[in-house]
């Protein structure tokens, strides 16, 4: 399947076509190269290599370079919050129109700030699914800028890494990201509702399909009131050995649901309230 670069870029062209010529060496697809950049004067440079590379090397592969915009227009330089957030949003669209297309996407991080690689990332995390990659050069050659050879030479020692991308969004979660969002604050904000709702609905599962009516009697009265046992006991008529019994079985159910094996005779006390106390918070029963 076709795929798309899109690449971050500072002063050093090379670390587009050195990441694409990797690329391409191995098998990927890629038909499409979007350059991402700011409008400072440095940059110019390095965008007209880039064209000229692109017309005379890789004439069969579509070349876009996109300026970063602001409020107030092109962006200079990712030097300051609302800087740092125009990028942001550049990226994310960027990739979400390259995924609304079908295509996969592989993310460069090489080039540019560093503050752009970790905001790419953060749009990688809220778009990628399992066709998506993101890499990183790790190079022994010091770009100085005054050789720009935009090809790799055999002796040159450079190696390009996968970068794991942890995904934040399930493939329906994304879906939804893609047809709907197009501010990446937005998408937070999204990513983080469905994910509560997918804390809760575990949680509610959690207490009526893994404790008996018996269990969960003992567990409400610890979450809700921060009962100890022996009020416990008293409340329900039985006695602290019961309750004991009964709560042991509460926090090894819990350990084992979430898949901690410690090897101890369950989960404390206070990590179960934790865990269960917003099931009974208020507009939550």
């Amino acid at each position: 399947m076709n795929a798309t670069l899109i690449a971050t870029l500072g002063t050093e062209p090379q670390g587009v076509t050195w990441m694409l010529d990797w690329l391409l060496a191995r098998g990927f697809a890629i038909d499409e190269v979007l350059v991402l950049h700011t409008s400072a004067r440095v940059i110019e440079p390095a965008l007209e290599k880039l064209q000229s590379e692109f017309s005379q090397t890789y004439p069969t592969i579509q070349y876009r370079a996109e300026a970063v915009q602001g409020e107030e227009g092109a962006i200079l330089d990712i030097a300051s919050e609302k800087e740092t957030w125009a990028f942001l949003r550049a990226v994310y669209r960027a990739i979400r129109r390259v995924k609304r297309a079908g295509r996969p996407v592989h993310l460069s991080l090489t080039g540019g700030r560093k503050t752009m690689a970790v905001y790419a990332m953060v749009a990688a995390q809220l778009l990628f699914d399992e066709n998506d990659r993101a890499w990183h050069m790790i190079s022994e050659m010091h770009w100085s800028g005054t050789e720009r050879r935009m090809h790799a030479a055999p002796l040159d020692r450079y190696q390009v890494v996968a970068v794991p991308v942890v995904r934040w969004s399930d493939a329906a979660t994304v879906r939804v990201l893609l047809a709907e969002v197009d501010d990446p604050w937005e998408a937070l904000r999204r990513q983080q509702e469905f994910t509560l709702q997918e804390v809760m609905r575990r949680r509610r599962e959690f207490w009526e399909h893994h404790l008996t009516p018996a269990l969960r009697e003992v567990a409400e009265l610890l979450v809700r009131e921060g009962l100890d046992n022996a009020e416990i006991a008293r409340r329900l008529h039985k006695s602290e050995h019961t309750v004991a019994n009964q709560l042991t079985r509460v926090y090894r159910a819990f350990d084992a649901w979430r898949g901690v094996h410690t090897g101890k005779t369950g989960a404390s006390r206070a990590a179960f309230i934790a865990e269960f106390a917003s099931l009974f918070s208020k507009g939550d029963t």
